[in-house]
């Protein structure tokens, strides 16, 4: 039973340790590449969305970087069908300029529109 005891605290030390350095590891390198990213993104988006909105809608847009620095568009998470394929449209294969995206990993992007 107490080497039981003693294995138990082990296994929590150690999780304990392994999860509080993984939660910290934010690398401002990263932190400044997707903000670069997201920039770009908004540039190819514009100010200007066609489509008509009640409320303050959100989207969420997943996405990743092809071998020829493309966006792909995964999918858009929003209930209005429109801001989704206009999304999809102005988003679609179009050639990223920032620098240190990982080419592979997915991307979300939250989104807000406004009712003007």
């Amino acid at each position: 039973m107490k080497n039981f005891k003693t294995i138990i605290a082990i296994i929590a030390i150690s999780l304990s340790t392994v999860f509080s350095t993984s939660a910290n590891n934010t690398d401002p390198k990263v932190e400044k590449d997707t903000k670069a990213l997201r920039i770009e993104m908004n540039t190819f988006i514009g100010k200007f969305i066609p489509v008509r909105v009640k409320k303050p809608t959100t989207a969420e847009v997943s996405f990743m970087i092809n071998n020829r620095n493309e966006i792909v568009v995964l999918s858009v998470d929003s209930k209005n069908t429109q801001l989704n394929s206009f999304l999809k449209n102005k988003l679609n294969y179009k050639k990223v300029l920032a620098k240190g995206v990982i080419k592979g990993e997915i991307y979300k992007m939250p989104l807000k529109v406004n009712v003007k």
